[in-house]
């Protein structure tokens, strides 16, 4: 009970201190994102919240640390590719604690895949996807542990969600990859990619690629999320 009580008054004191450095209305908005994080991760029975440094995680170099994307953008980038059922099969790279996989099943995709390099982050988000099942409308959705620069796009894949999950020549080489598989199977490839809005964006060079539009990102600030189309073979 003591403890409990401490507890609610380090919440207390956290929120006076973020209301006098944020001011009002932004330690409102902080609050309202933590808020519906935790509720969205509690209504799917995951854990999906915090930040996982390379490092930590075991990654290289151009790997960046994991933190989840929004639950609204999300959301977003899922009615963007509008999933029709059996046609439709999404990759997600850098899958971490599997927050976008998992919000990805919950549409009617026939397939959903994420990518992983971490063994223990790809364990975590198998626990979650085996948390979430009963949630899940898409029937087969498969964590695959590999570098995803190495990774072999399945020729079915018409859907790509990337939350900036690496730099430089490893997200090169993951665009070399998509090209050759959109090379050999011709096909409408739509991507979204979730990035800080200050760093370089390597899918403005994709000749094969189409900017469709921009998607909104609710109030999250500093970021980016642009929807590609792939160019008519």
């Amino acid at each position: 009970m003591v403890r409990r009580g401490r507890s609610w008054l380090r919440k207390v004191r956290n929120l006076v201190v973020n209301i006098r450095e944020l001011g009002f209305a932004e330690a409102a908005r902080l609050y309202r994102y933590r808020f519906s994080e935790r509720y969205h991760d509690w209504r799917l029975g995951i854990r999906t919240t915090g930040v996982i440094r390379p490092a930590e995680a075991g990654a290289e170099e151009h790997y960046q640390c994991y933190e989840a994307a929004h639950y609204r953008c999300l959301h977003a980038a899922m009615q963007y590719f509008d999933p029709q059922g059996e046609q439709d099969v999404l990759l997600d790279y850098g899958c971490g604690l599997g927050r976008a996989v998992i919000v990805a099943a919950t549409y009617p995709f026939a397939r959903v895949i994420g990518v992983e390099l971490s063994e223990e982050l790809s364990r975590r988000a198998r626990e979650n996807l085996r948390r979430a099942k009963r949630r899940l409308r898409c029937p087969r959705v498969q964590i695959v542990t590999a570098d995803a620069a190495c990774y072999e796009v399945p020729p079915e894949v018409n859907a790509v969600f990337l939350f900036n999950p690496f730099t430089g020549p490893v997200l090169q080489a993951v665009i070399q990859r998509l090209h050759h598989s959109w090379q050999r199977r011709p096909r409408v490839l739509r991507l979204v990619y979730l990035y800080p809005a200050h760093e370089p964006n390597l899918f403005q060079q994709c000749g094969w690629l189409e900017l469709d539009r921009e998607l909104s990102t609710a109030d999250w600030d500093g970021v980016r999320m642009l929807a590609y189309r792939s160019a008519a073979p």
